[in-house]
């Protein structure tokens, strides 16, 4: 059904359901065919594409329906409708999870555990639902047409399962679905074990009617391999042969000792359960690890990106204004003489274009601002850039009288010094002990592109944490300095003032009454794309631990 844009607006997400409070859209999303236009650009579909897909998707569940609902027998139609009721719930309750899990959890201290899509790939559709019950039908392989029509030259010989995966997989065409329907692979393995024990057991139509795979599994004689027809499309038979090798007992063996005329043992029970089990295993996985293979490498090809190049950026982004980029670089006395100002710079300077040919070459910039009369390090580091030819052309060196410790008073002060002396797009506030990260300059240009396109009102990019990486637009910029203003007076008065950095970042969030038009716009890099060198020297405070805010942490927000 389509629900007009207004139930739910836009695809589902972990994102949106833990930190929105979206359940009632997310119980929905399964039963949600996108036609309207907010809709169809939050799924990343065309109108006849959504149409098509919702089409294959009820017909790839019909052909579930009645392939389940006859090995299900007797009771087959209230099975399948309550197996699959509990499919989406654990479907849902897993994404959710897992989205938690290697995004604001694990992600945070742990990069290579952190995937800013586990959070923010949404779905709406059948389609992770449809992939488990991919992996339950695994485990009844048989060929969808009668014995009489099975030539093994044939055509007619095309298994219903091999349709059923093209139709789950044409899910993956218009967008990445990794983490969805990977929830699905992991929920319909775990069913898929549950439904092969209730079938062991007798239930779920186990006594009824049984399949050769579960003829062959069950038989408690030596097991007479089944015509080839009937085995699972990714196993052999030989597969088969080597497990049931390993269970047979012999007189010399325990299991053996353990029958007595009256019936098997408990340990035999258990020996058959287990083979039950590591049999429907070995059927089941490589469905998953096949259909995981093709996900992930369907993932990397939706999910790449190239650079923006120079050109594209130039003209993207008001082309008429001299300068795309000023970044300030804040500077300040740190403990014990620490200095970073070279490292960080040169860091900078590294990925400035060499050629004047470069459409960027005279659009971007750096203003390195203190408010220190007093500062060697400051002077030193003036001393040695301006030696450089690449440091000559790109950085300014700004100085203003004054000895005040004061973190709001030196932002207000660069911020509308540089802002109003420079006609400039956006201006960055960086820190002197955050040098960019091995292609992270690239990945700012990355971001900043993609915000335009993608959210044209946007105020500012934010791509590191604290208070270094918030490239605001000018005017957000110079906004933000009455905010400080109103702190500083707050906190002349013995109040309790916001942080700066707190401060600046909420300007951006639209948390303040002076940037209540960014609420909702602030666009956010998915990694920190500088690390931290002054995690011990902090002008403002105790300092953090060597590994924290490093290079490939998740970002904050």
């Amino acid at each position: 059904m389509a629900l007009g844009g207004k139930f739910p607006d836009h695809c589902t997400a972990p994102s949106q359901v833990l930190y929105a409070g979206q359940y009632a859209a997310m119980l929905a999303s399964p039963f949600v065919v996108p036609l309207t236009s907010g809709l169809l650009d939050s799924a990343h579909q065309t109108l006849v594409a959504s149409l098509l897909l919702a089409m294959s998707n009820l017909i790839s569940l019909g052909l579930f329906e009645e392939r389940l609902t006859m090995v299900f027998n007797g009771n087959g139609s209230r099975i399948f409708r309550n197996l699959f009721m509990m499919i989406v719930v654990l479907v849902l309750a897993l994404r959710q999870l897992l989205g938690f899990i290697f995004s604001r959890a694990m992600g945070w201290q742990f990069p290579p555990l952190f995937f800013s899509d586990s959070m923010h790939e949404c779905n709406l559709g059948l389609a992770p639902f449809l992939f488990a019950l991919l992996v339950i039908q695994a485990l009844f392989p048989e060929s969808s047409l009668p014995s009489a029509f099975k030539t093994p030259t044939s055509f007619l010989t095309f298994r219903r399962i091999y349709l059923q995966i093209v139709l789950c997989l044409l899910n993956v065409i218009p967008k990445t679905i990794v983490w969805w329907a990977g929830t699905g692979l992991a929920v319909g393995f775990l069913v898929a074990l549950a439904v092969s024990y209730q079938r062991r057991m007798g239930r779920w139509g186990g006594k009824v009617k049984t399949s050769a795979f579960e003829r062959h599994q069950w038989e408690s004689d030596p097991v007479v391999l089944v015509n080839e027809e009937e085995q699972f499309l990714f196993l052999t038979k030989e597969i088969d042969e080597e497990l049931q090798d390993s269970f047979e007992a012999s007189p010399s063996t325990p299991y053996f000792n353990d029958i007595d005329a009256t019936g098997p043992t408990s340990i035999q029970q258990e020996r058959k359960l287990s083979y039950t089990l590591c049999k429907a295993v070995l059927y089941i996985l490589p469905v998953i690890g096949i259909l995981f293979f093709i996900l992930v490498g369907c993932n990397q090809l939706h999910s790449f990106k190239p650079d923006i190049s120079s050109d594209l950026l130039n003209e993207a982004i008001e082309p008429q204004t001299p300068f795309l980029l000023t970044l300030v670089l804040m500077t300040a006395p740190r403990k014990n003489g620490a200095s970073y100002i070279k490292q960080t710079l040169t860091s900078y300077l590294d990925n400035f274009p060499d050629e004047a040919v470069d459409p960027l070459y005279s659009r971007i910039q750096i203003v390195v601002y203190t408010h220190f009369t007093e500062f060697e390090q400051y002077d030193e580091a003036k001393a040695y850039f301006d030696t450089i030819p690449k440091a000559r052309k790109h950085v300014k060196w700004v100085r203003e009288e004054g000895s005040e410790m004061n973190q709001r008073k030196h932002l207000i002060s660069a911020i509308r010094k540089v802002g109003t002396a420079e006609d400039t797009v956006y201006l960055g506030i960086m820190e002197d002990d955050f040098p960019f990260c091995a292609g992270g300059w690239q990945e700012m240009l990355n971001t900043i592109y993609e915000a335009n396109r993608q959210v044209p009102d946007h105020c500012g990019a934010f791509i590191t944490t604290g208070g270094s990486g918030l490239i605001f637009k000018r005017s957000v910029a110079l906004t933000a300095t009455f905010i400080l203003e109103n702190d500083v007076r707050v906190h002349e008065r013995g109040g309790l003032a916001t942080p700066p950095d707190v401060s600046l970042q909420n300007c951006m969030l639209g948390k303040h009454d002076y940037c209540s038009s960014c609420a909702g716009t602030m666009v956010v890099s998915k990694t920190l794309l500088q690390g931290h060198l002054g995690y011990n020297t902090s002008t403002s405070g105790d300092g953090y631990h060597h590994s924290q805010f490093q290079c490939g942490w998740r970002h904050p927000f």
